[in-house]
């Protein structure tokens, strides 16, 4: 049986052109070559199995052809070629600085610098992992790395940056290379099932792609240990189950069932995929990544960043076009939550569902535009609040596609009217102080915007003492629900006074300018049902008033010595004979 031989091996490649998704790095290689402006030390650092000792090996052997081509591929036929192609060149040296990290190990490659190359021009060494040197052996190297002989270069190779020694770094060109895309994996593995004669679907090149992260040796690694399994043809099925893989159908799935509200469905797809043996962390940063996948492709102009292949894309653009952004968003910034305190959780799985849940039942904010029509209708006619008892209904026959308009309010006597602040509002304003409430009768020509409200019909005036300390916890409890809900702008209005209570039943917020009226205005509803069920008063009424800011005249130096000299002229005289500048 012949000798089985990698792919990262057999398929390693020979010229620069063949190198796998770090064109900056050979491109610039190339060049240098071309115009003979080689450094004579190289760094080449970045990630495992993206190219870095392929590349060394590949410039090595290129500046040492004796006929190099046009396009810088060498000959093969040339000694230099020939010794390289059978393993035993004595113009290029492979130093491990793993195994050979000390001084004494540095000391001898020094000796060896100083004899000439006897085949070929220059003599290269390539010392891979060399952040494993030690201290002192970096410090024996320093000298000859700064001035090498003229036929002398060194091409050093690290995944550990960070780990060389400033003083190395500045005496190299430094060549960082970039994990490579999984775009580029899945046409390199393409090309090597085609030469090899194995049958591959897309969807499995690109999880192999995928699993690699960023390293094309892994990807190749994987890619033999898949084919001994599967034999000449390598399904996407297969791949999801050798890799342990959650399958991209289970977050689709997930994502329907959130969409629609079905909890128990997702609930029960989150089981089965536990008692497939998977890990419910690795769950939860998978319906991330699905969910950020859904919200990239909403948006043409971010399609680029949908890493996928064109089959799957195709069905994230289907399923995009059917999700709602807010639930992307709140979605995505949930489950970065149970990320955090999946690990910390006693109970993970609860702490999973219990996200699946809330993603299932939160709607967004109300929008008639989003439901069905015959449902927008239904809210509309539902939301209108009439602003005096006597109002007429809205007929059926109203609740059509046009907006809904409420009749003008006739002329009710103030008495019979269970709101008498709402009749009597014009004529009880205040010196300084604005009701809200008062615009109800000047707008009530004009259409409603549908409010969603916790208070309910019409409720009889209150005599129940307001309990002061019950009603600021309530006030406070909701301000800081508005600010979790990250509206910081309500937070803020509502945290910049406390309520005052006025009489039985009835409680008043002062606001200082427009800003505040209008959060006021459109929360006013939701939060007198809080309090309303806090302080457990059906009849709680709340007035916003605006107060007017008083807004004291600033004192130029001049003024102020003005009125110090009005209540003691002697300073009047002081000025005259000091002569004092008072500017």
């Amino acid at each position: 049986m012949d000798q089985f031989i990698v792919s990262a091996r057999k398929y390693r490649p020979a010229t620069f052109d063949t190198v796998v998704g770090q064109e900056a790095v050979t491109d610039t290689l190339k060049n240098a070559i071309r115009s003979n402006h080689l450094a004579q030390a190289f760094l080449f650092t970045g990630p495992r199995g993206v190219g870095k000792t392929t590349c060394a090996r590949i410039l090595a052997r290129t500046i040492n052809c004796e006929n190099l081509n046009p396009d810088l591929t060498t000959c093969g036929t040339c000694a230099p070629c020939v010794t390289f192609s059978e393993g035993h060149s004595m113009s290029i040296f492979e130093l491990d600085a793993a195994s050979n990290n000390s001084v004494e190990d540095i000391r001898s490659l020094i000796q060896q610098v100083t004899i000439a190359p006897q085949v070929g021009t220059k003599k290269v060494y390539i010392i891979d992992e060399v952040h494993m040197l030690s201290q002192a052996a970096f410090n024996a190297f320093l000298k000859t790395l700064e001035e090498p002989p003229s036929y002398a270069i060194f091409i050093l190779a690290t995944t550990e940056k960070h780990k060389i020694l400033p003083t190395i770094l500045s005496r190299c060109q430094v060549f960082d290379f970039r994990r490579i895309q999984i775009a580029d994996i899945t046409r390199h593995l393409a090309s090597i099932a085609s030469k090899e004669g194995i049958e591959a679907e897309p969807q499995a090149l690109h999880v192999i792609a995928q699993k690699a992260d960023g390293g094309l040796r892994d990807a190749l690694s994987i890619f033999d240990q898949l084919v001994s399994f599967t034999g000449h043809r390598l399904s996407y099925k297969d791949v999801v189950q050798n890799l342990n893989v959650l399958d991209h159908e289970h977050y689709f799935r997930i994502t329907e069932s959130l969409v629609h509200g079905d909890i128990p469905a997702a609930l029960v797809e989150y089981n089965a995929i536990l008692q497939q043996g998977f890990d419910g962390h690795l769950f939860v940063t998978g319906l991330a990544r699905h969910l950020r996948d859904l919200l990239v492709a909403q948006d043409p102009r971010t399609l680029p960043l949908l890493e996928v292949s064109e089959d799957l894309a195709q069905r994230y653009g289907e399923q995009a076009r059917t999700t709602d952004r807010d639930l992307l968003v709140r979605g995505l910034d949930k489950l970065a939550q149970c990320d955090a305190q999946y690990k910390q959780s006693k109970e993970p799985r609860l702490l999973v569902e219990l996200a699946l849940i809330q993603l299932a039942t939160h709607r967004s904010t109300p929008d008639t535009a989003a439901a069905p029509p015959e449902q927008a209708e239904k809210k509309n006619t539902e939301r209108v609040v009439s602003v005096a008892p006597s109002s007429p209904t809205v007929p059926p026959a109203a609740t059509t596609s046009s907006p809904v308009i409420p009749p003008p309010v006739p002329q009710a006597p103030v008495a019979a009217t269970p709101y008498p602040e709402v009749a009597q509002a014009p004529r009880r304003r205040l010196v300084g102080q604005v009701s809200i409430k008062a615009s109800a009768v000047a707008v009530a020509e004009e259409p409603i915007a549908p409010i969603d409200t916790d208070a309910g019909p019409a409720l009889p005036t209150s005599t129940k003492e307001v309990n002061p300390v019950l009603l600021v916890k309530a006030w406070t409890d909701y301000a800081m629900a508005q600010r979790e809900r990250g509206r910081s702008s309500l937070h803020a209005t509502l945290s910049a006074r406390e309520p005052v209570v006025q009489g039985p039943g009835r409680i008043t917020f002062a606001i200082v300018n427009d800003v505040q009226e209008n959060y006021l205005r459109n929360e006013k509803p939701e939060l007198l049902g809080h309090l309303r069920r806090a302080l457990g008063d059906p009849g709680l009424e709340l007035d916003v008033v605006k107060e007017q800011v008083v807004v004291k005249p600033r004192f130029t130096p001049v003024d102020r010595f003005k009125l110090m000299a009005e209540k003691n002229p002697a300073l009047l005289h002081l000025h005259e004979l000091l002569k004092l500048d008072l500017g």
